[in-house]
């Protein structure tokens, strides 16, 4: 079941207060609608009752999809949530940690995919470090789609927000796919943080092995 707060927020165009309620907890199963919320990040948007402007208040949240047996923590300020919930019954789900709007979404769209997050992570980095020997500037690489051919598809962010679609065939992922599974432990029962950072130390620990 989704849960909600209830506060108040000071508008930062006009300086008005005006109550604002942060979604902390949803359930897709509960709330389908909360997958485009998420999407479209309008879950986070409040709306100045005096001037009507549009801000983006971001705030911890819980998105938890039961049919596809994952959640995902957003934690923007850093913090992960102190939670005494015992999770060692789910088995076979994915808790993972996001710091940004970006990677939170991405990483719902990745985990629906029943995608290795791990291994498109590390797909990501690969294609980073490919992009900056070529000279291209990039401040963000999110995961998009599959395209009917097979390909990934790739956003690439550009300093001056320019956004560049960018196919990818899926021998890299696949390869990593297995590496990650063969080679390198990744605890369950906890939230986990897969991300950039983790990427480059994953592929790190899987040079010195191979």
């Amino acid at each position: 079941m989704a849960e909600v707060q209830n506060n108040m927020f000071t508008c930062p165009q006009c300086g008005e207060d005006g109550p604002l309620t942060m979604w902390t907890s949803i359930n897709v199963a509960q709330d389908p609608d909360a997958r485009r919320r998420v999407e479209d990040l309008s879950i986070f948007e409040w709306i100045c009752p005096n001037c009507q402007k549009t801000s983006l208040v971001l705030h911890p949240c819980l998105y938890h999809d039961v049919a596809n047996e994952f959640m995902i923590w957003f934690a923007p300020d850093g913090e992960i949530q102190d939670n005494t919930t015992d999770f060692s019954q789910l088995d076979h789900y994915t808790l993972r940690t996001t710091h940004t709007p970006n990677e939170f979404r991405e990483k719902v769209n990745v985990l629906e995919r029943h995608l290795d997050d791990r291994a498109l992570e590390m797909t990501k980095l690969i294609l980073i470090m490919q992009l900056s020997r070529d000279n291209v500037d990039v401040v963000d690489v999110v995961f998009h789609s599959i395209d009917t051919s097979g390909r990934f598809v790739f956003v690439l962010v550009h300093p001056d927000g320019a956004e560049q679609y960018l196919r990818l065939p899926p021998t890299t992922y696949q390869k990593l796919a297995q590496d990650v599974r063969e080679y390198l432990y990744t605890p369950t029962h906890s939230f986990l943080t897969i991300d950039l950072n983790w990427a480059k130390d994953s592929l790190e620990m899987l040079k010195d092995i191979e």
